[in-house]
């Protein structure tokens, strides 16, 4: 339809009309280009004027937008996403966002920009504040021009300011007189052809110096020479932010403030006693120190808390603080930005996918060492956190303003890691168990622990320990109960694993003479790694676990995590793993793999359908191991018979965690024993391996005298 066939008047009052739905939005959903020149632009127009827009881009539509006020950080920040990552236009996609509900009005930004279907520019004059409000919506052979004094907001369109606009129409005479010149003085502006005026791209120098709050005299001298009012040159030009944004210019008035959270999850936030005095002692060592809390026993609120604690103290001395939390995983990064919430802080991401990351990173560096920001906070994954990128970024901040806290620390110990660790002055290290070799296999290690000494050169030791004894007698974690099902090897599983010993203890007597070559080394490890998967796969545990199941038929296995070892058996190529999982769904059991090979988006799935009791069970190897939190499971049973203790007290903690309704959990381990008739070192070794395990959950469970009968019982002895 021609703007010619609507029916426009040529004045529009907001005390009797409604500008948007009378006039804008009929205009741009008929229009090929919308141009727009104004002092104030908010990105909810977008949201509010969604009928006409998405006709609009269906057409092709383009806009232009020159504004005189700096965009919000937030709209900033869309832009700039939208221009890093430009996307092909697509029906489909822009009525998904119309139909979100949330952040709607950033979202459509971004889509324009990122499409191309909008581009802004800044202007700024030789005095005051660019203040102009033309707007000019063109189709093919007709133009409706507009000028008055409507901004490009909500308030400016709508009915709540008191607004009017003067329309042209290029069909009536009056328009070369009227509404060409508005036509020909936006295109001047848009090419900076104006002699006492500005434009300029939002990504330009001069824009981001005036979004970072530089001294206006002096960028006033960088960029443009004084000239003589009446002369034809170049002027010197001013500007100054609007008075409600004059803070800008030292701390951005819509940036978080972090601050402890009055509920969590709908109770009072509290810390307990033992999470006081790891904060207490953590600030007497001089800010640095590791924190060995038991799982479950708020290790991470620990360390958020003592976050805005410091935050707090260095605002009062107008200092910054730079925050970057390294993490192992993904899901464990997921679930710090789920932490990070309540307590008002919302991270940088860094990980997955870069370009995202990465502008978004660098808007924030830029800003905080541009004294617009007094606070940031990074989640990253160790990965990204020692790749060279990462740290090139990160070493634009000051050490005395850094703070960096490494979740499950262990992992930062290998050289890797330990070599690319910045230079904090301010240190949180977070484990249950800091210091075990993360693959320590071998009786008698003739290597050092590397991993030990560069965490306790690093964090300069340990400032706070709470043991799981101590959390379950606290009643912060829940009582449990401990059975234990014995699996035999079979002979020729005890003569593999007899012959890798012998290896094993004769590599470990050469090491001990003189120092081992690295082939050497490593043939030790592939050695410990095959013996290792024999204990971990062996053919007699899932036999053994159908045959628990069916003897205690009452045994619920909703919110139930199965801990498969690594590797396949055998005698078949299939993962151990997998045939867990398909012996359970034959059982009966709902049951779903948990592991690294599912996507991100695949795992977020099946947890939530895991909460909320969709399916009985989870099957995994490494990846519930630590950190990530799932309080609602009620049993635990262990297949892997890992002996890396890091290991085991990790998955017991994943199951002792309170919720509601859980009185007590159960674990049930598989111990592995030898071939009957074997009583050799290598078998007593193994039996003296397992048993180590089992004191340490013994120690803790409810039925510990029980236990101790069934170790007798057993000959584990």
């Amino acid at each position: 339809m021609k703007f010619s066939a609507l029916n426009l008047k040529t004045k529009y009052d907001s005390d009797e009309d409604h500008i948007l739905k009378s006039f804008y939005i009929p205009l741009l959903a008929r229009a090929s280009q919308y141009d727009r020149a104004v002092g104030y632009f908010s990105s909810e127009v977008l949201s509010s004027v969604a009928e006409g827009l998405e006709k609009f881009v269906e057409a092709g539509g383009k806009m232009r937008l020159i504004i005189g006020d700096p965009l919000s950080d937030c709209e900033y920040e869309a832009l700039m996403e939208g221009k890093s990552n430009p996307i092909e236009a697509k029906s489909e996609q822009l009525c998904q966002l119309l139909q979100e509900t949330k952040n709607r009005k950033l979202c459509l930004l971004k889509y324009l920009i990122a499409t191309q279907r909008l581009d802004i520019k800044f202007a700024f004059t030789h005095r005051g504040m660019f203040h102009k409000k033309i707007g000019v919506f063109s189709q093919k052979g007709e133009q409706v021009v507009f000028s008055g004094s409507a901004n490009e907001t909500i308030a400016g369109l709508s009915k709540y300011n008191s607004e009017e606009i003067s329309v042209f129409f290029s069909w009536r005479g009056s328009f070369s007189d009227y509404g060409q010149v508005e036509v020909d003085d936006f295109e001047a502006l848009w090419n900076d052809r104006k002699k006492r005026t500005r434009v300029v791209s939002l990504t330009s120098s001069a824009y981001q110096k005036i979004r970072n709050g530089v001294d206006l005299g002096k960028l006033k001298k960088e960029l443009f020479p004084i000239v003589d009012e009446n002369s034809d040159q170049q002027p010197f030009f001013e500007y100054s932010f609007p008075k409600s944004k004059q803070t800008i210019i030292t701390v951005e008035v819509d940036a978080k403030t972090p601050r402890k959270p009055l509920t969590v999850k709908g109770k009072p936030f509290t810390l307990f006693p033992h999470q006081v005095g790891a904060i207490e002692s953590w600030r007497k060592s001089g800010h640095q120190g590791l924190f060995k809390l038991a799982t479950g026993a708020g290790k991470t609120f620990t360390s958020i808390s003592a976050l805005v604690e410091l935050y707090e103290e260095r605002r009062k001395i107008k200092q910054p603080t730079f925050a970057v939390i390294s993490v192992p995983y993904v899901e464990l990064a997921n679930q710090w930005v789920q932490e990070l919430s309540p307590f008002n802080i919302v991270p940088v991401q860094c990980y997955e996918k870069f370009k995202k990351w990465n502008t978004a990173l660098e808007k924030k560096i830029l800003r905080f060492c541009g004294g617009r920001l007094d606070f940031v906070c990074v989640v990253v994954v160790n990965k990204t956190m020692s790749s060279a990128t990462f740290r090139g970024k990160i070493s634009k901040i000051p050490n005395e303003d850094l703070v960096f806290i490494g979740d499950e620390c262990h992992h930062l110990g290998s050289q890797g890691y330990f070599d690319a660790l910045p230079l904090a002055k301010y240190r949180i290290g977070l484990s249950a168990t800091p210091f075990r070799s993360e693959e320590d296999e071998v009786e008698g290690s003739p290597f050092p622990d590397t991993v030990k000494q560069n965490l306790l050169s690093y964090f300069q030791g340990i400032v706070s320990e709470y043991t799981l004894n101590d959390a379950i007698n606290d009643g912060i974690l829940a009582p449990y109960k401990y059975d234990l099902v014995p699996v035999r090897l079979t002979e020729d599983e005890q003569a593999r694993y007899d012959e890798y010993s012998e290896k094993i203890q004769k590599m470990i007597i050469r090491a001990q003479s003189s120092s081992l070559s690295g082939d050497e080394r490593l043939m030790l490890t592939t050695w410990c790694g095959a013996r290792a998967r024999i204990i971990a796969t062996c053919e007699g545990k899932i036999p053994a676990l159908i045959n628990y199941l069916k003897q205690n038929p009452t045994l619920s296995l909703a919110h139930s995590l199965f801990y498969a070892g690594e590797g396949t058996s055998p005698d078949d190529e299939v993962p151990f793993i997998t045939l867990v999982t398909n012996r359970l769904h034959e059982f009966g059991c709902k049951v779903a793999k948990f592991t690294s090979q599912e996507s991100s988006a695949e795992r977020r799935r099946i947890m939530n359908n895991f909460k909320n009791r969709d399916i009985d069970a989870l099957v995994a190897m490494k990846v519930l191991d630590e950190g990530i939190d799932v309080p609602v499971c009620q049993s635990a049973f262990i297949l892997a018979s890992t002996r890396n203790p890091r290991q085991y007290v990790q998955r017991r903690g994943r199951v002792l965690r309170r919720a509601e309704g859980k009185n007590e959990a159960l674990i049930v381990d598989f111990v592995v024993l030898p071939f009957p008739g074997v009583n050799n070192n290598y078998s007593q070794n193994l039996r003296r391996a397992e048993l180590e395990r089992i004191e340490d959950f013994q120690l803790t469970a409810s039925n510990s005298e029980e236990v101790a009968r069934r170790i007798i019982e057993l000959g584990i002895y």
